[in-house]
C-alpha cells in the first residue's frame, strides 16, 4: 500500500463562489467583389462537390473599422473590480476517473522545473469539477481550465479479471469530499498552494454537489441527444467553391 496522509480542510467560510508557399485560399471575402476566373477543377468528395477555381487577383475592399465593445454592465464592472484585486492560481492537474461504488479520482501534477510528479487519490467525481472554469477565494483565484486533461473509465472498461489501478487502504470517507495524497519521498511542503487550491476544490464539492452533479448529467443528455439526431438525420453538406489566387512571395532568393 502507498503511503498516504489525509487531507481534508474546512474551506467554506472563505469560498465566495463560482464566477461563472503561398497561394491564398478565399472560400467568401464578402458581396460585391468580381472574380476573373483563371481555371477550374472540382471533386467529387462523396457526399458533397468541392470546386476549386483559380482566379486573378481582385480588388479587395478595405477592412471595416471594427466596432467598440460594449460597456461593461454595472454587475460586469464590479465582478471585474473585484477579481483584479485577487491573486491567480493555475491547478495544472491531469485527472483520471475511474467509475464505480465508489468512485475514485487520481489526480497527478508536476512541480514548477517539471521533474518531480505529486499524486493523489480523491473520492470527489471530477467530472462534475471538470464543467468549472475557476473557483473564487476571498484572496485568490483558483483556475481550472486544465481539468480538460481528463479521461473516465468504467469498470467494463478492463479486462476481465483486471481491476482499475487505485491503492488498497486508502481510508476515503464515505460522507465528506476529501483526498489523500502519495507522501512518499517527495517534498509536499513545495507543494502547498496546489494542495490548498485542492482543499477549496473538495469544499466547493461539498457544497454544490447536486448542482453540479445534475448540470453533468444534464450535459451529457443533451449530448447524447444531438449524436442520436446526427445518426438518425445525417445533416446533407452542401456543395464547396473555393477561390484563391497566386502571390509572390516577400522571401528574397539568395
Amino acid at each position: 500500500m502507498l503511503p498516504h496522509l489525509a487531507r481534508y480542510l474546512v474551506c467554506t467560510a472563505l469560498l465566495t463562489g463560482l464566477c461563472k508557399a503561398a497561394d491564398v485560399p478565399v472560400s467568401q471575402v464578402g458581396d460585391g467583389v468580381k472574380f476573373t476566373e483563371v481555371a477550374r477543377k472540382s471533386f467529387n468528395l462523396g457526399d458533397h462537390k468541392l470546386t476549386v477555381i483559380r482566379v486573378r487577383r481582385p480588388n479587395l475592399p478595405l477592412l471595416p473599422t471594427p466596432s467598440a465593445p460594449p460597456p461593461l454592465t454595472a454587475d460586469q464592472q464590479a465582478t471585474s473590480d473585484r477579481l483584479a484585486k485577487k491573486s491567480y492560481v493555475s491547478l495544472n492537474l491531469s485527472v483520471i476517473v475511474y467509475l464505480g461504488s465508489p468512485t475514485v479520482t487520481e489526480l497527478r501534477w508536476h512541480d514548477d522545473a517539471g521533474t518531480q510528479e505529486y499524486r493523489a487519490w480523491s473520492n470527489a467525481d471530477f467530472r462534475y469539477l471538470a464543467q468549472v472554469p475557476f473557483i473564487e477565494t476571498e484572496a485568490t483565484v483558483y483556475q481550472l481550465q486544465p481539468l480538460m486533461f481528463l479521461e473516465a473509465y468504467a469498470p467494463t472498461d478492463f479486462p476481465a479479471g483486471q481491476k482499475p489501478p487505485i491503492p488498497d487502504g486508502l481510508g476515503l470517507s464515505t460522507t465528506e469530499a476529501e483526498y489523500v495524497v502519495d507522501s512518499s519521498g517527495k517534498d509536499w511542503p513545495s507543494q502547498e498552494t496546489t494542495l490548498t487550491g485542492l482543499d477549496y476544490l473538495h469544499a466547493y464539492y461539498q457544497i454544490h454537489y447536486a448542482d453540479l452533479k445534475a448540470s453533468c448529467e444534464k450535459a451529457q443528455a443533451d449530448s447524447d441527444a444531438r449524436e442520436k439526431e446526427l445518426r438518425e438525420h445525417p445533416p446533407v453538406k452542401p456543395d464547396t467553391t473555393l477561390r484563391f489566387w497566386p502571390i509572390q512571395s516577400r522571401i528574397n532568393p539568395r
